[in-house]
């Protein structure tokens, strides 16, 4: 069941962002919002160093912007995860986990039983084969996230990654076509395509928010903040901006439209990008939503993950809520997965690192559960050995009529069947004794084109002695109208029809079949077999139909 009340937290080497969302029906709202720098120190090149420095800064955010709980989802940096895109057989979802684990000690990228995973579908599967995104973290990296958590006096209960995160906060603009959201990390960028809402394509890019601004030190990167209001909390230092010729900003620019060519010509039947959703700081990054829309001649569209839910302007001035809201979209998607909204958007879980600390994280949830069904199961398994000592007597002696009934029913059908026999063989010779067999067996062999086509089944229908139907082969579907032409022609038969020429796939090389109905036109002229007349006298004679 959902939670009230929720906290998403985004940790970059830049900032610590954190959100504080609440639901009332089906009202969503913002509590509180605020972030934080970094602490030096604390990460560097996107990785984790120090768990204790990370967790004096989170517990800064929380309690400079009053942001209180007992736990927390955490979007887990770019650089912490290693993924891997899987071309698997298709298979059944409970036989899916195993392989995709194999696959993933294969590639070792995660020592054997150290570190946690998870993988969902990529676009749509085929009839032979499905994709598959796998990411992985190293155990000592979720461990740190989770012990900076607790050092700051809250419990991780969700570690996703945070393109993932953004994602779901901006999902109402990727259900459409082709879309394409960017989200930008400090050190690192995620591209992921969605066709009409699935994921169909990720891509990490080795490009992040601090490579393009201005500035290589976080502690200048963070020399003036604004505070929930928008007031600014340290004047006098201009912010890092986006350098518009630096080096970083055109391999993003290129490794982009190499991802969407690679992707257009990998997916053709899906739907081509037609627009792209940027998920990333306004302030820092200012303008590079329209170099984008110059650069790839595509629509851009900055995320607005604030625009559906409420917040009280007491609290939050309506600029800092247009201006902030991409910056904290992955935060924010965080808390709704917490809040149970957005479902329809993809979702991982890193948190879990083994297979018991999964089954100690699920205990205590379902343990009530289990011994509630346990005691039900025993109480019916009782009372339903009871009720069947009770009509295990009644059963046998209902057994017993049955077994007599049975073999009075098997004598009857016995004896129904051998007079139907009788009667389909006397129809039989009836419908053969009106049709001249061998002129028709002549004439049928003269008109087959040789070598073309070949007889494998002469029927009669059973409404009309004078119906044939011819089954066969042939190499071409020319040669089925060359026997065609024949039979039209021929003063024996008339009103020949072809229902069916289709590819025979059975045989070694290519080949059809076919099938045609006509009519034998001619009076009989037959001298029936000596079987034949023995049967035929036996059905003309007095008292000689079938019993």
């Amino acid at each position: 069941m959902a939670t009230s009340q929720a906290i998403g937290i985004c940790i970059g080497e830049d900032h610590i962002r954190a959100v504080k969302l609440r639901r009332v029906g089906n009202n969503l709202s913002v509590q509180r919002m605020g972030a934080s720098p970094t602490p030096a120190g604390a990460m560097t090149g996107g990785v984790l160093h120090d768990a204790r420095i990370l967790a004096d800064g989170v517990r800064r955010v929380l309690k400079s912007y009053d942001i209180s709980g007992n736990s927390a989802y955490l979007a887990l940096p770019g650089r912490a995860a290693s993924s891997r895109v899987l071309e698997l057989p298709k298979m059944k979802d409970e036989d899916l986990g195993p392989v995709v684990a194999g696959e993933m000690e294969h590639y070792r990228m995660i020592p054997p039983g150290q570190g946690a995973f998870s993988y969902i579908p990529l676009g749509k599967p085929t009839e032979d084969k499905t994709k598959i995104l796998l990411m992985a973290a190293d155990k000592r990296i979720v461990d740190s996230y989770r012990e900076a958590l607790r050092g700051a006096g809250v419990q991780m209960e969700v570690l996703e990654p945070f393109s993932f995160a953004a994602a779901r906060a901006c999902f109402n603009d990727l259900k459409e076509g082709g879309i394409a959201l960017l989200a930008l990390d400090a050190r690192s960028t995620e591209l992921l395509i969605f066709d009409n809402g699935t994921l169909a394509y990720s891509r990490q890019i080795e490009v992040g928010a601090m490579d393009l601004t201005d500035t290589e030190q976080p502690e200048k990167a963070h020399a003036k903040q604004a505070d929930a209001k928008g007031e600014s909390a340290a004047g006098g230092e201009s912010v890092p901006r986006l350098m518009e010729s630096g080096g970083h900003l055109q391999t993003l620019l290129f490794e982009i439209s190499r991802s969407l060519d690679f992707y257009h010509r990998e997916e053709p039947q899906a739907a081509r990008v037609q627009g792209l959703v940027l998920c990333a700081d306004q302030e820092t990054l200012s303008g590079l939503d329209q170099t984008l829309r110059d650069e790839l001649e595509l629509p851009v569209k900055v995320c607005e993950p604030l625009n559906n839910l409420r917040y009280s302007e007491s609290h939050f001035k309506p600029e800092y809520i247009q201006q902030a809201g991409p910056a904290f979209a992955p935060a924010i998607g965080l808390a709704l997965k917490a809040l149970e909204a957005n479902l329809e958007a993809p979702t991982m879980d890193l948190s879990v690192t083994d297979q018991e600390t999964r089954i100690v994280r699920a205990a205590p949830k379902r343990l009530a559960v289990a011994l509630v069904i346990s005691l039900i199961l025993v109480v019916a398994a009782t009372l339903a050995s009871l009720q069947l000592r009770a009509s295990l007597r009644q059963r046998q002696q209902e057994l017993a009529q049955t077994r007599q009934d049975l073999a009075e029913v098997a004598k009857t059908a016995q004896e129904r069947s051998m007079l139907a026999q009788r009667v389909r063989e006397a129809q039989e010779i009836v419908q053969l004794r009106g049709l001249p067999w061998s002129k028709i067996l002549f004439q049928i062999a003269e008109f087959m084109p040789e070598h073309q086509s070949w007889l494998e089944d002469i029927k009669t229908n059973s409404r009309s002695t004078t119906t044939l139907s011819l089954e066969g082969g042939a190499v071409s579907a020319d040669s089925v109208a060359t026997l065609m032409d024949s039979l039209r022609v021929s003063p024996l038969f008339g009103s020949p029809k072809n229902p069916y020429t289709k590819k025979d796939t059975s045989r070694a090389r290519q080949t059809v079949k076919f099938r045609i109905e006509l009519q034998v036109t001619q009076p009989p002229d037959i001298v029936l077999q000596p079987q034949n007349q023995e049967a035929l006298a036996e059905l003309e004679a007095p008292g000689g139909e079938p019993e």
